[in-house]
């Protein structure tokens, strides 16, 4: 059986984690033949299913000096006596762009729209600290030599892991923005503890999306929209309260106007929802007169928008407090606009 006497491993496409030499069963090793470990490599020697001794990067003279756990072992001058073994070459570069993904939904009980199904993915990387550790527990049990089966492993991981802190710290989707990156730390940290019984360290991890199914996603989107497209009603809804509690503050320049403010915008906004359901539109009754003929309502174009008043009449009160006009012409001008509602 030939003996090896240069001992080294090239990795052409920077994607295996782990070589055997030779790839099957163990091989005469002379003391004296020159071990070369790459740069971001550690050699390991096993004998009969045990690890031995390791080496950094560098040439290396195999001696009973540098593999005293074949010291006993081996026999016969220095230099001509031959050992049976295997050598793997662990690479402890970082290896990165390592994607995760859920390969399906996830069930999670959501406080407010009950049960929701949850997809998440992201990328991590990784590197080989103890590598005894790693071969014993990953390489020699599972038969890993490439990312793609350690790829495969730790993924799953993730994914159980990411399942757990999703149902420990959300209560429901919809908290999802504020909790995003508590739930990536939480995996994380859970993550970081599985993958260092197997010597492997979890350099960085992220979590790029948790999604719901796309009808949940749609019908949240189609909630947000009519949110928005209410904003207006909500805005003069807000208004009318502001310058009612005005009108209740006794000594204010708006006491006794605050309720006629309020009529104005509830009329406008009454106007609006029976124009969208096609009803007829309410008008608002003109005060009682001395003669038989009601007051003339004023031209449409003339109207004002609630928020228009509400400017108006902000303006106007600022030119009343910096003296620039009276209170009686604030007055004035305020029953004028209210008379444009």
């Amino acid at each position: 059986m030939p003996t090896f006497d240069v001992i080294e491993f090239f990795d052409p496409t920077g994607e295996i984690i782990v070589s055997r030499f030779p790839q099957e069963g163990s091989g005469d090793f002379n003391l004296g033949s020159q071990l070369i470990v790459q740069e971001s490599q550690t050699g390991v020697f096993f004998r009969d299913g045990k690890a031995l001794d390791g080496f950094p990067p560098g040439r290396h003279t195999l001696s009973t000096e540098n593999l005293p756990l074949l010291k006993r072992l081996v026999s016969g001058p220095f230099g001509k006596s031959p050992f049976r073994a295997y050598v793997y070459f662990v690479s402890t570069k970082t290896f990165t762009n390592l994607g995760w993904g859920t390969p399906s939904p996830v069930l999670f009980r959501d406080s407010d729209l009950k049960m929701v199904m949850l997809r998440a993915h992201g990328s991590f990387a990784v590197r080989i600290t103890g590598e005894r550790t790693f071969l014993n527990t990953l390489v020699g049990t599972r038969g890993i030599e490439t990312t793609f089966g350690l790829h495969e492993y730790l993924r799953n991981l993730i994914v159980s892991r990411l399942t757990e802190s999703i149902g420990k710290r959300l209560k429901s989707i919809l908290d999802l923005p504020v909790e995003y990156s508590t739930i990536a730390a939480m995996c994380k940290k859970a993550v970081e503890e599985d993958f260092n019984q197997y010597g492997i360290q979890l350099v960085d991890m992220i979590v790029e999306a948790i999604t719901p199914p796309q009808e949940v996603q749609d019908m949240i989107n189609k909630a947000t929209g009519i949110a928005v497209q209410d904003t207006d009603k909500y805005k003069a809804i807000a208004t009318a309260d502001a310058i009612r509690a005005a009108a209740d503050n006794p000594g204010g320049t708006g006491q006794g106007v605050g309720l006629g403010v309020g009529l104005g915008v509830g009329f406008g906004m009454m106007r609006e929802m029976a124009g969208q359901f096609g009803a007829p539109l309410p008008h608002q009754a003109a005060p009682q007169q001395a003669g038989p003929q009601s007051q003339t309502p004023a031209p449409a174009a003339s109207r004002i928008s609630a928020d228009e008043l509400e400017e108006k009449l902000t303006q106007l009160k600022g030119l009343m407090d910096k003296g620039i006009i009276t209170e009686s012409e604030f007055a004035e001008q305020k029953k004028k606009l209210l008379e444009r509602l």
